[in-house]
């Protein structure tokens, strides 16, 4: 699972960090955010100004074949939801089923794959003889920005309004993973920057090889305190580390 994440950089270094020309930048209200979580499920949308929905930065392809920046709406609205944020989640796809089920495959099919930009991400931990889980902040020790795997769709307000969604393709988890989502041991996809293309490009069989575990020794890990359990908490003091040793 990845269902909590951070995105602190502003819109220049988006651009400088996934090599965005000005003119495809489509960013409308991106603010960074310290603990974003996906829009409340079942939630109607009319309009997509006035929806109170998450919406996250991605990179996707244009028309013209190079990298546009705009936003999304976090979590995916299949094509046939009218409008709703569905009752189940689809935050996250599934990298192992992601080319068949329903609400993701019309999006694979189409080689409708984006890069979720995000500067750490949250999971949390089963610790034995404790009540409540650790949650902790995982980082790229040398990505200040990492490129998640993710999959986007063109959906349709209950106005008929057009607008982008996405999902972040999960997989197995790699050893730092597994030791920390020790519950069902999942990880994002992380796309290295010698690899965007070939995501983002119209060879599935090529992206679907990137959709694998993380390799080992370039994500470091922190626990926090539990504030980062309220999705509303939105402030610096959720990325710092607390003292669990005793």
């Amino acid at each position: 699972m990845c269902g909590r994440f951070n995105i602190l950089s502003d819109a220049e270094a988006l651009m400088d960090t996934f090599e965005i020309l000005q003119g495809n930048v489509e960013l409308q209200t991106f603010e960074p955010g310290y603990n974003v979580s996906p829009s409340v499920r079942n939630t109607r949308i009319d309009s997509i100004h006035t929806a109170r929905v998450t919406r996250i930065p991605i990179v996707r392809l244009g028309e013209d074949g190079r990298r546009v920046l705009q936003e999304a709406v976090w979590p995916l609205v299949p094509v046939w939801a009218s409008g709703q944020i569905p009752k189940y989640a689809t935050a996250n796809a599934r990298a192992e089923t992601m080319t068949t089920l329903a609400s993701y495959r019309n999006a694979w099919k189409k080689s409708q794959r984006c890069l979720i930009a995000a500067t750490g991400f949250y999971e949390w931990q089963r610790v034995e003889y404790q009540k409540n889980k650790q949650p902790w902040h995982i980082y790229h020790l040398e990505q200040p920005v990492m490129g998640f795997a993710g999959l986007w769709e063109v959906g349709y307000t209950t106005e008929g309004e057009p607008f982008e969604s996405c999902a972040i393709v999960t997989t197995s988890a790699n050893q730092l993973m597994a030791e920390i989502h020790n519950s069902n041991q999942r990880m994002p996809v992380i796309i290295d920057p010698a690899k965007r293309d070939t995501w983002l490009g119209t060879d599935s069989e090529a992206a679907l090889e990137l959709a694998v575990s993380y390799r080992d020794g370039l994500l470091s890990a922190d626990p926090i305190s539990s504030r980062i359990n309220n999705p509303g908490y939105n402030r610096p003091d959720c990325l710092e580390p607390i003292d669990i040793s005793t």
